[in-house]
């Protein structure tokens, strides 16, 4: 093993698990805020990841686009058993997603089969996109919040909701709030302002206001923290939402 693979994977790792941003800011901070106070106490240190490659958190957008959660495991439960492998580890079997190029010698015909629907040209293109090397990712990791965006931009299939992701989840833009999707709306209205509904452009700005540089950060804290809730007590609203 060369030490230029070992170097390089050292980077690689460090990027994927974010360990160079520092949050202490938002920490201090926002610690007795009346929405944060909790879920910073609990999960103090916590920020995004990107555990997956961008090709595979491509996948999982994708088959987020309008679906309940409940639909989007189904899809991928059919993309793994179709293009994925199983491995077993420390007792656990897990899926592994598929190389691109997999995927991009299938045709849209074979992705319909698994029940993804108008996904699956998005899923093929993508795949063809990555497997080609016409589009990198890793090339795009340092550069400034515009450049980022306008080169997924291009990505076939992908809109601003799952771009918005990328931002954050991939790459690390702590403030790229810039939509707040239905289903997030519906959540949100109910958690942060007690009403079955409020316009989303009033969620944004409620979190871009008040918490500049911070906005989908403190998003994804609250966020975050409801989903833990879920796992320890029945929130009625939320189940009939994701439909899990």
């Amino acid at each position: 093993m060369s030490q230029r693979y070992i170097d390089g994977l050292v980077a690689e790792v460090g990027w994927r698990f974010n360990f160079d941003q520092d949050i202490s800011d938002f920490t201090e901070r926002y610690r007795t805020d009346a929405h944060l106070e909790g879920p910073i106490r609990r999960w103090t240190g916590m920020k995004p990841v990107s555990a997956n490659s961008l090709y595979e958190s491509l996948m999982i957008y994708i088959t987020l686009q309008n679906a309940t959660v409940r639909r989007t495991v189904q899809m991928l439960e059919n993309l793994f058993l179709r293009f994925g492998r199983r491995v077993s580890f420390d007792g656990r079997t897990l899926s592994v997603f598929w190389p691109p190029v997999v995927v991009a010698n299938s045709t849209v015909d074979e992705l319909r089969a698994l029940k993804v629907g108008y996904r699956a040209k998005s899923i093929v293109r993508i795949s063809e996109q990555f497997a080609s090397g016409s589009f990198d990712g890793t090339a795009l990791r340092g550069a400034s919040l515009d450049v980022v965006a306008k080169q997924l931009d291009k990505l076939y299939g992908i809109g601003p909701a799952s771009i918005q992701g990328m931002l954050f989840e991939d790459y690390y833009f702590l403030d790229a709030l810039d939509i707040v999707s239905p289903w997030e709306t519906k959540i949100m209205s109910r958690l942060m302002f007690g009403k079955r509904l409020v316009p989303s452009e009033r969620i944004r700005r409620f979190f871009k206001e008040g918490y500049p540089g911070y906005g989908l950060l403190a998003f994804h804290y609250i966020w975050e923290d409801l989903f833990w809730r879920r796992e320890h007590e029945k929130i009625e609203w939320l189940e009939r939402e994701i439909r899990l």
